[in-house]
């Protein structure tokens, strides 16, 4: 069995020169002595402080953007991308080495967010883990080093997963839309689940159905992306590319029955399937090195790359499949789409949200509702709040239109409101306590701001 310093070194071996440099920085000192680390979320303020001193030279440009190989087995082909094979067509995001590129590039723009931290729930020795849409399995087999005695599941449509893992990690190739999910019930001490945007028909029905499969008392954490850019400043034009990719890619997975949830939209749905102890978090990715803040700006030049690389895959299949573009009309947006992202006056960013619940101990099994109980479409937005930990979503009421001058107009206010006022208070940090120190970053401006967590 390797020792998690060799598997640290092979799994450098198939990253970028820049991307490895990284890593080493984060996982390593002294050599190869794995890095002691303490999470620090310390939210940046609502208005994120510009870099006005920025240059050229931060852009991830610099970066080595090199191809991540991996064995294929069946695969179909549409506009030159190369997609699943098994359940062909249910997931429109292609699966080919520029999107695995942007899978782990987003990887490490998460761990950057969270400090190299894997997971935000508060494990303690997970016998069984299972992680729904593994991609390339990349954070399953260091949740496998960092948990040598647990075994750990990854699952996925595409068979993209390298051919060396650690031995307590197997990859199954499974479709967690199925009605009925391959493991028994009570199964896992912890299910994980990333970045499924656009892969999901009833995000209600899946949440419930990692209810059904967690052990009580274990928990489940989805780490989501809302993939509409926002800016709180104003500097996205309302009739930039970004805004309008940002509606019709929407409208194009609601016709595709891949709705995009906003945000602020999972805790609910946490709520209705049973879990309690719920606990959620906004980080925000900015799309470019434009802010001052030194993590952030770092998360800039990796998101940038991703937009570079991976932007035009993730919205292909939809446009085309789910709005009938043409291959040349997705291609002009994107052209546009990437300029905009390149630039420093459009102080754009896009939103995830780290939602952490536990399943009750001797709680019965609910049944599963004949009705989901609401819109499970994208329709209806609310601004972004300051970054923080939440027990529910903002209210669209509080907020003018000119603090918020790019949000697209909410048509379900009255809805989230209503919802909102039943919301009742929880204990944010009790039980991410031994997990989670949140504290002030030197760099922080304001310090002292009420709105941020204490």
């Amino acid at each position: 069995m390797l020792t998690l310093q060799e598997h640290i070194l092979k799994y450098m071996e198939t990253l970028p020169p820049a991307m490895a440099a990284l890593q080493q920085d984060l996982y390593m000192e002294d050599g190869l002595k794995p890095k002691q680390h303490h999470l620090v979320i310390s939210p940046p303020p609502s208005l994120i402080e510009v870099d006005e001193q920025a240059t050229a030279s931060d852009d991830s440009a610099l970066l080595d953007s090199a191809s991540i190989t991996s064995s294929v087995t069946e695969w179909e082909w549409e506009n030159g991308r190369r997609y699943h094979g098994y359940k062909a067509g249910s997931y429109p995001i292609p699966n080919d080495e520029q999107e695995l590129e942007r899978i782990d590039l987003k990887h490490h723009v998460t761990l950057l967010l969270c400090d190299n931290h894997l997971h935000l729930a508060p494990l303690n020795k997970p016998e069984k883990i299972l992680d729904i849409g593994t991609g390339t399995g990349i954070w399953a087999m260091q949740m496998a080093d960092e948990y040598p005695e647990s075994q750990v599941i990854g699952t996925d449509l595409s068979p993209i997963q390298p051919g060396w893992v650690p031995d307590n990690v197997r990859f199954v190739i499974d479709d967690i839309e199925a009605d009925d999910w391959s493991w028994q019930d009570n199964c896992f001490d912890y299910i994980h689940s990333r970045y499924m945007v656009a892969s999901i028909s009833s995000w209600q029905r899946m949440i419930r159905k990692a209810f059904q499969h967690c052990k009580p008392g274990g928990y489940f954490e989805m780490q989501e992306l809302d993939p509409r850019f926002r800016c709180d400043d104003g500097s996205i034009p309302e009739d930039s590319s970004l805004a309008y990719w940002s509606k019709i890619i929407c409208e194009a997975g609601d016709n595709y029955n891949r709705p995009l949830p906003h945000y602020y939209d999972h805790l609910k749905r946490f709520e209705k399937a049973g879990f309690v102890d719920i606990k959620q978090i906004f980080l925000k990715s900015p799309s470019n090195p434009w802010p001052k803040d030194r993590l952030l700006k770092e998360v800039g030049k990796f998101q940038l790359l991703a937009h570079l690389e991976g932007l035009e895959g993730v919205s292909l299949g939809l446009l085309t499949r789910g709005l009938g573009w043409k291959f040349e009309e997705v291609k002009i947006l994107m052209a546009k789409c990437r300029n905009e992202v390149r630039s420093r006056s459009i102080h754009s960013y896009q939103t995830t949200t780290v939602i952490v619940g536990r399943k009750p101990y001797d709680t019965p099994q609910p049944a599963a509702p004949a009705s989901e109980g609401f819109s499970e479409t994208s329709a209806g937005q609310a601004p972004l709040t300051p970054l923080s930990m939440s027990t529910g979503p903002p209210d669209p009421s509080q907020a003018s239109a000119s603090e918020y001058p790019n949000e697209l107009s909410p048509n379900n206010e009255a809805q989230e409101t209503a919802h909102e006022q039943q919301q009742q208070p929880l204990d944010i940090m009790q039980d991410l306590t031994p997990v989670v120190e949140i504290r002030e970053r030197p760099s922080d401006p304001n310090p002292e701001d009420p709105s941020r967590i204490s």
